[in-house]
Order: structure tokens, then C-alpha cells, then sequence
């Protein structure tokens, strides 16, 4: 006779690969029902959590507990009834709701009124899960032009929620380095909708600045539509459009290098994928990049286009078939999916 799985509800804004990756670890051990706010435009915020409310109202009596992917607008209703219902509610923290870095307009502490939905809910969580400890309260010292401290501690008060660190985990079947010869001193950086924000948070005018002091070098921006056209780019910049999720071993696996070179990164994904694909990473001094790259790849300390010129001459005179390799077996070591799902129950449970 089988046993029923306890229902639990999963709220979310976008169906990003690891939004879906991690509703899919918790329908292993669960049975979840989902809600993505996601309204159109920002004045129809209302109208989705009316929406929203609707959808708790039906299901919360039933459900063990209510999980949430950042933390935002979406997250008032779930923290506030699971208050009222005695129901706890735990918030997948990944990024944006710990930052707030006004040069860029980033970050949900740039913004007043998100920035009190977004410690309200932490606050009332029963139990927050970052991707990264650095997203609770660390220095920041990769750049002088925003907040010397950041993590969520740093703009929400007298927070005591319990707290549990859960990394991303990654499939090392589905990414693997699945070409006999990399293009020589290649760069990649995935950077989806490269404009406002994202062009600075991802680090891509470091990298367009680079390509004219390294014209011997090839880099390529996968994910770009047609925001960067506008640009005067050097020869040996290649933009590439998005591509499918299950695709992007193809683009990792031809070249040399992976840069992820942001101002604000939780616990980047593509960073992961590509080392598993063999990609030497050369990553900023932020949050948790340089716990994922280790002693696998290459640190840039300062947001500096000198320092990022030596490290990358540094770089393509190492030893590069070793790191490669050992770049993919950290990955393998220590960031797992059966990790971060044993983790994930184990907090719920």
C-alpha cells in the first residue's frame, strides 16, 4: 500500500531552470503544488496577489508547509499565512533580496517599498535557506561604488529566523565536456538580456573592454538578442542569442574559459555548468564565486581592467588541461543535486 506524500505549496515568480530544478528535487520527496507570480507589468502587482491569496486560501488547510523561491512581493501572503495558519513557510534565498547596490539599480534594498516586503517576509519565515552564507551578512570589498556590507542582515533589522545554507546542486551527466579540442584561448560568459542592470551586474563592459587590449583572444556573449548592438565591439566579440537550457553544454564545451566576472552573484549556475563542461573559471571577488572556483581557476579581486588583463595573461599561460579537469571534478565534489535535495528535506522535515 503506498504511503501519500505530504502536500507542499511552491511559490515562485519566473520558471528559470533552477526555479524548476528545485521544484522538481521537492516533487521527489513531496506533493507540490505551484504558483508563479509573475504579473505582467508591475501595476497588475495587486491583481496577482489577490490571485495569490485565492490560491492559498485553497490550499493551505491541506498542505504541510509552503516554500518560496526569493523573497519579494510574492512572499507577503505565504509568511503572513503561515503566521495565521500555523503553517511554516521557507524561503529559498538566491540573490537579489540580500543586495542592494544603487550604482546599478540592483538589488531589492534599492527600493523602499521592496526592500520592507522583502524583510517582512524574512522575518516572518520559519526558516530561510540561502544559496550562499556570504548572502546573510559579508563585507564587500570587490568595488567602492555601493555598500561596503551586504547580505540581508545588513538592510533587515533584528532578524532571527533560523538560517541554513544550501548550495545549488548540479546534474554532472547532463553537463560534460563533450568536445575533442576547445577553441584556444576562448572566453564565455552567459549573460541572458544583457542590458540595464545586467550589463554591469554581469560584468560585460569589463569584458568588451578587455577584448580591445587581448585582440589575439575570442570572447563570446551567449544570450544576447540585439541590446548590444548599439556598441562599437571589437572583431573578436561574438554575440549569440539565447539558447535552450538543455543546449548550453554544447556552447560551454567549446571553449577554454568561463567568466563570470559580476558585481552581485548569489551562487551562479552557469559558473557551475560550465566547469563541469571543463571551463577554466575565472570569477569576481563576490559572494559565493570564489568558494565555488577554489583552487580551480582564477580570482579577480578588484573591479580593475589591469588587474583582469594580468590575470587573464595568467591564465592562458597555466596549466590548463589540469585545471580543466579538476574544474569539473570540485563541482562533482561538492555540489551536488542529491545534496542540496537531502538538505532541502531535511530543513522541511
Amino acid at each position: 500500500m503506498s504511503v501519500s506524500k505530504p502536500k507542499l505549496l511552491f511559490i515562485y515568480k519566473t520558471p528559470s531552470s533552477f526555479v524548476l530544478k528545485d521544484r522538481e528535487l521537492l516533487a521527489r520527496n513531496f506533493e507540490v503544488v505551484s504558483f508563479s507570480f509573475n504579473p505582467k507589468h508591475k501595476l497588475l502587482t495587486p491583481l496577482e496577489l489577490i490571485r495569490e491569496k485565492i490560491f492559498l486560501l485553497l490550499h493551505i488547510w491541506t498542505c504541510k508547509a509552503i516554500v518560496c523561491e526569493f523573497a519579494d512581493y510574492h512572499t507577503l501572503l505565504p509568511t503572513l499565512y503561515g503566521k495565521l495558519f500555523n503553517k511554516p513557510c521557507y524561503l529559498i534565498l538566491c540573490g537579489t533580496e540580500c543586495y542592494s547596490f544603487p550604482s546599478i539599480n540592483y538589488g531589492n534594498h534599492n527600493k523602499k517599498l521592496m526592500s520592507a516586503a522583502t524583510c517582512f517576509s524574512i522575518k516572518n519565515a520559519a526558516h530561510v535557506m540561502p544559496v550562499h552564507k556570504s548572502m546573510v551578512l559579508s563585507n564587500y570589498t570587490y568595488s567602492d561604488s555601493d555598500f561596503l556590507q551586504q547580505g540581508y542582515k545588513a538592510f533587515c533589522k533584528n532578524v532571527e529566523t533560523p538560517i541554513t545554507e544550501i548550495n545549488y546542486g548540479y546534474d554532472s551527466k547532463a553537463f560534460f565536456n563533450n568536445q575533442s579540442d576547445k577553441k584556444k584561448n576562448s572566453f564565455l560568459t552567459v549573460a541572458v538580456n544583457a542590458k540595464g542592470s545586467t550589463f554591469y551586474r554581469k560584468g560585460i563592459d569589463l569584458i568588451i573592454e578587455l577584448a580591445k587590449l587581448c585582440p589575439d583572444y575570442n570572447f563570446t556573449l551567449l544570450g544576447v538578442k540585439d541590446e548590444l548592438n548599439h556598441l562599437q565591439l571589437t572583431k573578436n566579440i561574438t554575440l549569440l542569442p539565447p539558447v535552450p537550457h538543455t543546449e548550453l553544454a554544447n556552447y560551454y564545451s567549446q571553449h577554454e574559459f568561463y567568466f563570470q566576472l559580476s558585481i552581485a552573484e548569489g551562487f551562479p549556475n552557469a559558473l557551475c555548468e560550465a566547469m563541469l563542461c571543463e571551463c577554466i573559471p575565472i570569477g569576481s571577488d563576490v559572494f559565493g564565486i570564489p568558494d565555488i572556483i577554489g583552487d580551480t581557476g582564477f580570482i579577480l579581486k578588484r573591479k580593475d581592467i589591469a588587474l583582469l588583463k594580468n590575470l587573464v595573461e595568467e591564465a592562458v599561460k597555466s596549466d590548463k588541461v589540469t585545471l580543466a579537469k579538476i574544474a569539473r571534478q570540485r563541482i562533482i565534489q561538492n555540489f551536488t543535486e542529491e545534496k542540496r535535495e537531502q538538505k532541502l528535506v531535511n530543513v522541511i522535515s
